[in-house]
């Protein structure tokens, strides 16, 4: 639908992508299975709009169904060319594609920053995406992901079993661990021209912005939808 984005003069401060592809490989068309009579996208359609303006959110995708919502939801969509719609096509890839489509290859001059909001994430919430603006900005980062705090004793499985987040000859006590931190996939924030420089999502001074694990979930497998009902109900 009508793309709003090139306004002489105007520089955007924050425009929301949300990335979403229709075919899936471990849980078919996962962006719009049904969560309390809901499909999964429209958490994220209603985290952007609560967070930024409606004309400065772009859906980028390649699913008719979505492309209908977000005509629903009056977002902007921009359809994504079978070429970016394989499962080995990164993200930073659909956001290269979004931008110089949507501005031209010196987009990095019409917008300031990036917001990612993954579609899985369900359990983010607006005031966590208010807050990491807020830290963004507040601390002058060049790029921020958010995710949890915990202490795990993490182990690689490669050719051979290797502790990595410990020393397993020394183990310690939980209480005197540092605290690992794990990305939740939740928010992304980072500037356009980090972007156009690195063409990586992280970059620069790096911010982390806090959330809880039980909001940390990330619906990749059948079980994490299952839990997910499970939480809400």
């Amino acid at each position: 639908r009508g793309l709003l984005f090139n306004q002489i003069g105007i520089m955007i401060e924050f425009l929301t992508i949300i990335p979403a592809r229709k075919n899936s490989k471990r849980v078919k068309r996962k962006n719009l299975y049904l969560i309390k009579k809901k499909e999964l996208i429209l958490y994220s359609f209603e985290h952007a709009i609560k967070t930024n303006r409606k004309k400065n959110i772009i859906v980028n995708t390649d699913d008719e169904k979505i492309i209908k919502l977000s005509s629903k939801y009056n977002l902007n969509y921009l359809k994504r060319p079978k070429k970016l719609s394989g499962d080995k096509i990164s993200t930073e890839k659909v956001i290269k594609h979004t931008l110089i489509k949507l501005f031209g290859r010196k987009y990095h001059k019409k917008v300031k920053n990036i917001i990612l909001l993954q579609p899985t994430s369900p359990l983010r919430t607006v005031k966590n995406i208010k807050e990491s603006i807020k830290k963004f900005k507040d601390k002058k980062y060049d790029s921020l992901f958010s995710g949890y705090l915990s202490k795990k004793f993490i182990w690689s499985n490669s050719n051979r079993l290797k502790s990595i987040s410990y020393n397993y000859k020394k183990r310690q006590r939980t209480q005197v661990m540092k605290n690992l931190i794990f990305e939740n996939g939740a928010i992304f924030i980072f500037s356009s021209k980090g972007f156009y420089k690195n063409e990586n999502r992280l970059f620069g001074k790096i911010g982390f912005y806090e959330m809880s694990e039980d909001q940390s979930l990330d619906l990749d497998y059948l079980r994490d939808f299952k839990l997910l009902n499970k939480i809400l109900n």
